[in-house]
């Protein structure tokens, strides 16, 4: 439930793993000058499954390790026999200093480039991967195989944690030079406007704090490629703090003995606790930022974000703050707005709901682009629908979109059953938020006086951010 808060970071982001995951499969890796034939020479000493414990609500099987890791598993369907694997720790980035700015912002880029022990794939057709990266209060250690590759998995995973990572300078100076050509590219005249103006929101909206900046070309040369090593053993050290999740087409028999064998054996210390520091910032009451800036296309960019940090964390709330905003989005702003307001292109908004360290974030925004002279309107009308909404929700509209959801939901793919337990397991482990598994029930409870009700919560704080960014003169 937890989104990430620059854009234009997230989607450099995922471009970078989905391009560079740690992939047996991929040729890349008999590159590596660590590379000889196999992928582990001795196999770990195994340790055991002392306790274990069924969770009623969630049906997963929590397993308790001779070293203090938790292992939670449950079999799920999977359409291609694929099983994933997800472990987390609190911590993240939220441990270092402004001096490690630069690189914990590259961290995940860099990291996701590296295939870990003496492996040469040139002989063997694998489906498996594994990648580490961190997020500002967590670490997290991500793997994916098919059922006949779930040893390697295993084995990726002990490496994982106790190998130190091959270095590999002209793999690490190319990735950096494939960022820095995304960002400048990113960063040219016709994108200006638009970066321009999510860097003003990020900025904002977690009032000019150094850890939310956006990562520019030119801070590319505070990256320091040892340090970033250093900061992945530093993560990977104790596995005691870590939570690992697996689900998808296993057999319990088959995946126990290899628990006990590469994951209770993990380098831990039980006595230390790991855990985040309290970085998050945001203004408080009402914030305006209007600014000017060139542009070749006159448009006047308007983003108006409601935060609240009282709302509890939870399903229904997040699934309130849902369906508000697509309330909001597809029944009252494209219907109403369009030439009445010289809106060109763009007009909608979104949601978050989320914790950061300990403190909850609940958002819902609303952004539309207009021409110049239609600004003043344009921001009137936000405002107005979104009091409109604290009194009152059309039931009619508000159940089409309960029944397209529902609609989504009974025909997502069955692959989704992974993602959505792995998902759903980790939330409740990490956070105590349990998902439902009678997802129609919980829509049911969705009304229009409940919408109604959380809109008046949400603005109850008072907390508003509106920031708007006009053509220069």
């Amino acid at each position: 439930m937890k989104a990430n808060k620059r854009i234009a970071a997230l989607l450099l982001m995922v471009t970078a793993l989905s391009a560079n995951v740690m992939t047996a499969a991929t040729p890349m890796a008999k590159n590596s000058p660590s590379v000889k034939n196999s992928l582990m020479s001795k196999k770990p000493k195994k340790g055991k499954i002392v306790t274990e414990s069924y969770n009623e609500k969630l049906g997963y099987k929590d397993l308790e390790l001779s070293n203090g890791v938790h292992v939670l598993i449950k079999p799920t369907d999977s359409e291609n026999g694929e099983i994933l694997m997800s472990a987390r720790q609190r911590g993240g980035k939220s441990l270092y200093g402004k001096e490690d700015w630069a690189n914990c912002e590259m961290f995940n880029y860099v990291l996701g480039d590296y295939r870990m022990g003496n492996w040469d794939t040139s002989s063997d057709n694998k489906q498996v991967e594994i990648f580490q990266s961190m997020d500002i209060d967590f670490d997290h250690v991500h793997g994916s195989a098919t059922v006949k590759d779930l040893e390697t998995l295993f084995r990726l995973t002990y490496l994982q944690f106790s190998s130190i990572i091959p270095r590999d300078e002209d793999r690490f100076k190319k990735a950096l030079n494939n960022y820095e050509t995304t960002l400048r590219e990113e960063a040219r005249e016709d994108h200006d406007a638009t970066f321009v103006f999510l860097d003003s929101i990020g900025s904002v909206l977690h009032n000019h704090n150094w850890r939310d900046k956006s990562l520019k070309a030119d801070d590319l040369t505070q990256v320091n490629y040892d340090r970033i090593l250093e900061i992945a053993k530093e993560r990977t050290a104790n596995a005691a703090g870590y939570t690992f999740v697996f689900t998808g087409a296993f057999d319990e028999s088959n995946i126990r003995p290899l628990i006990e064998r590469y994951i209770a054996s993990l380098p831990a210390d039980k006595s230390v606790k790991p855990n985040w520091v309290n970085v998050a910032t945001y203004p408080q009451g009402e914030t305006v930022c209007h600014f000017k800036s060139k542009m070749e296309t006159p448009i006047t960019k308007i983003n108006i974000r409601w935060i609240n940090t009282q709302i509890p964390y939870s399903s229904e709330n997040s699934l309130k703050a849902q369906f508000l905003s697509n309330y909001l989005k597809t029944k009252i702003y494209w219907s109403k707005m369009g030439e009445n307001v010289g809106v060109i292109g763009r007009v909608g908004g979104n949601e978050q709901h989320y914790m950061e360290g300990d403190m909850t974030f609940t958002e819902v925004h609303s952004f539309v682009d207009v021409k110049p002279e239609f600004a003043d309107e344009a921001i009137r009308m936000l405002k107005e629908e979104m009091l409109r909404a604290c009194g009152y929700i059309d039931a009619a509209s508000l159940d089409e979109l309960k029944k397209e959801e529902l609609e989504w939901h009974k025909n997502r793919p069955v692959r989704d059953d992974c993602w959505y337990w792995s998902n759903a397991i980790m939330e409740y482990a990490m956070n105590g938020i349990e998902y439902t598994t009678d997802y129609e029930q919980e829509l049911n409870a969705i009304t229009p006086e409940s919408i109604s009700a959380f809109a008046r919560q949400l603005l109850a704080t008072g907390n508003r951010i509106e920031i708007v960014m006009s053509p220069a003169e």
